[in-house]
Parts: structure tokens; sequence; C-alpha cells
């Protein structure tokens, strides 16, 4: 919205702002992070969970970035679908479940059924036993050939999955996990060091962005249908708005806290490091939440 579309337009936002911003479509994460770490992007949009992985594996390597900006909340955007049957994750003991590694999915996945009442070797037995994809796209395209019982999945993808299997269901999701994942960005420092204002700007722009969505919805979903590149349709860009909470500088604030205070960035990169040191990804020393964050950004944006 702040840029017109993926390159910046003439009178959008950024345009006016003296800022020409070119946004890449990466659905695998990896290759996002990888893009980030050889300066082909400047800035990434990534969740919370899975930088905690990112920081900790940039820090290893020696290079550096920062989160800046919360994006958004989901908010039933993403989500456990199920077979007839299966009522509640705790029902997914024994069963096919399909989930990408190390992307919200896991991150959802392994935070419900640890507050499912299972036990440890059963939360283990559903993820050494699940089928493991390369993207979210991919278990909801399973689940709708029925291949597999139940997958971790985000839409659109998650409820085009239901509506083709007869009596299927979203068994749990964001509008339960609310505060889970949470979309932000991130930034490199050498870009971050040489353009302070740049960043500074384009989180502006960003927020104006979400204002106008706000106010003047019907233009944005025109907008985003208009987008050859995203292929989706307004009514579908609708639908997908409703499934996340965007970010307002009140939200902003509230997410990342003050430095050192309890946060929900705090407890999702805590919770997230957690689970990949489980998983054996992460080795060493934990991360401190605090060091991953550019405050200086952040209190420039957020007054």
């Amino acid at each position: 919205m702040a840029n017109g579309g993926l390159d910046t337009a003439p009178g959008s936002i950024y345009a006016q702002k003296g800022l020409k911003v070119s946004f890449k479509i990466i659905d695998d994460w990896t290759d996002g992070a990888a893009a980030l770490a050889t300066d082909n992007v400047d800035v990434m949009l990534t969740t919370a969970d899975v930088w905690a992985k990112d920081y900790a594996q940039f820090k290893a390597r020696g290079f550096g970035a920062h989160a800046f900006l919360l994006v958004d909340w989901s908010r039933g955007a993403d989500g456990v679908i199920a077979a007839q049957g299966i009522n509640s994750l705790k029902d997914l003991v024994g069963k096919k479940v399909a989930f990408a590694p190390y992307t919200p999915s896991h991150f959802l996945l392994y935070t419900g059924l640890k507050d499912s009442g299972l036990s440890a070797p059963q939360r283990s037995a559903i993820f050494s036993q699940g089928i493991h994809t390369k993207d979210g796209i991919e278990p909801a395209t399973l689940f709708a050939q029925q291949k597999v019982d139940a997958a971790v999945a985000w839409d659109p993808d998650m409820s085009d999955a239901v509506a083709k299997r007869p009596g299927s269901r979203k068994i749990y999701d964001t509008h339960t996990a609310r505060n889970l994942i949470a979309d932000i960005l991130v930034v490199s420092d050498q870009f971050a060091a040489r353009n302070p204002q740049t960043v500074s700007k384009f989180a502006e722009g960003w927020l104006e962005g979400v204002r106008f969505i706000g106010e003047q919805p019907a233009r944005a979903y025109t907008l985003i249908g208009n987008i050859k590149d995203f292929n989706i349709p307004t009514d579908l860009a609708k639908t997908m708005l409703g499934g996340v909470k965007l970010a307002d500088r009140n939200d902003h604030k509230t997410f990342f806290g003050a430095p050192g205070a309890a946060s929900d960035y705090a407890r999702i990169f805590k919770t997230a490091q957690e689970m990949y040191r489980e998983e054996g990804v992460l080795k060493g020393a934990v991360s401190n939440p605090e060091d991953s964050v550019n405050r200086n950004l952040v209190t420039s944006i957020a007054k």
C-alpha cells in the first residue's frame, strides 16, 4: 500500500518520502534469510519465532541484523486442519500430520501440543512421524488430496483445503493462540548503519500504509488484487487481511515493550529458542531477545 505495488509507484507514500523500494517475493524461509545475509535484500519480513533461529545463526556466522518493526499479529490466518473424527490436538497421536519444519507452522504446532496435555513422548511421536514439507503451502495440498490426516497451514491455502475435503475442519488456530505468530521486519546492520534515516522513513511509510488500509479498505483490496505477482483476487485479499491484525504504532510499542522488560516479543523469542534447542538446531549460549532488536530505530518510529 505504501509503495503502490511491488515497485515504487509515482505518487505513492514511499515516492512522496523520496524512497525507491522494491519488494521481492521469496516463499522459502531459508532462501529469504540467505538473501538478507548475502546483501541481496536489505530488509526481511519474517516472524518473531523464526527470527529467534535466524538471529542466533546469523550471529554465529558473524552477520549482524536486528528486528525493528512489528508488522501484524496472526488472528486465524495460521492453523491446524484435520479430517473428520479428529476434534482436537490430542487426537493427532498416531495420525499423519503434514507441516513445514522451522516455520511458524512448526512453532504453532509445538506450542499447541505443549498446552494440550499430551505427554512428552506423545508430542515427540507426532513430530517424528510427521510429513515434512519445504513450505507452508504443500501441507494444505497434501491434506486436500487426502494424503495426510492433518496439516498445519496458513490462509488462503488452509481454508481452500478444508473446502475441498468434506467433513474436515480447523481444530486449532491463532484465534485461540492469539499472541503467538507475529510478523516482523528485520534490517541488516550494515544497511541500517549506512542509512538510518532511510530505514526510519521506510517504517513511517509502512505505518501510513497500515492506516490507509484501515481508512480505505476497499481501495486497498483493489490495489492488492491488481498486483499480478500476488495472483490474489480482490475478495481473497479482503479475506486474508481479515485473518491478521495489522500493527499500528501502539501495537508496535506494546509488542517490543521497554528495554529489558517482559514483552510479547521476548516471550515468543525465548519460547522459539527453546523449541529450536530441543530440535538440535541451535547450540551454544542462549541469545538475549533484547540484543536482537535495534532500539534506536524502534524509538524513532514509535514516538
